[in-house]
């Protein structure tokens, strides 16, 4: 959510009505607000996390680390994840101060019972890296880029992994995910 949404005191409520237009379940979605958008207003800020996770909605703070959040902030703000900044995880390729940065923000989201996720894992050199910290989940290039609508649809179909909708209509089929082994899944996360 951009710190232009964030200023809609109504953005919640037409977030939560788009989701049921489309039938689409609350606790499916991952909200990720930054956390230079906390500055603007947090009393509505807060409001709105509030709203969206009576409703199932999960929210994730992003680019945490490069902001100005306080501790109260996280600790009274009803967060669902911390993710921490890819300019930080970059760093674990150069053993530079990134590793004591990354450890201490697991610490931290060890400390508020909120699992954190690291961003921006582009290659095996930061993979590796994470692969000393616990409970901790990645994102980034190395798992896959950015894909439409279409090319995950081929992309799955060339791996199998489409049903056939019940309809033939124009409607996406379901997907069916195999069975994935505890690394490889562990690496996904």
């Amino acid at each position: 959510i951009s710190p232009y949404q964030l200023r809609d005191p109504w953005f919640s409520q037409k977030l939560l009505k788009l989701l049921v237009e489309h039938n689409f379940p609350p606790e499916r979605l991952d909200v990720e607000i930054t956390e230079n958008a906390l500055l603007e207003n947090l009393a509505l800020v807060r409001s709105m996390i509030t709203s969206l996770r009576n409703q199932g909605v999960r929210i994730s703070l992003d680019d945490f680390g490069t902001g100005y959040s306080s501790l109260a902030q996280l600790r009274n703000l009803p967060f669902d994840r911390l993710k921490i900044d890819r300019s930080f995880v970059s760093e674990l390729r150069e053993n530079g101060s990134g590793a004591k940065i990354v450890d201490a923000i697991i610490r931290l989201g060890d400390g508020l019972d909120m699992p954190v996720t690291a961003e921006g894992v582009e290659d095996e050199v930061i993979l590796a890296a994470l692969a000393q910290f616990h409970s901790l989940k990645a994102q980034g290039y190395h798992f896959g880029r950015p894909e439409n609508a279409a090319a995950v649809r081929t992309r799955l179909a060339r791996l199998g992994l489409l049903l056939q909708a019940a309809t033939d209509g124009p409607e996406a089929p379901e997907v069916q995910a195999p069975p994935v082994s505890e690394p490889a899944q562990a690496r996904r996360q």
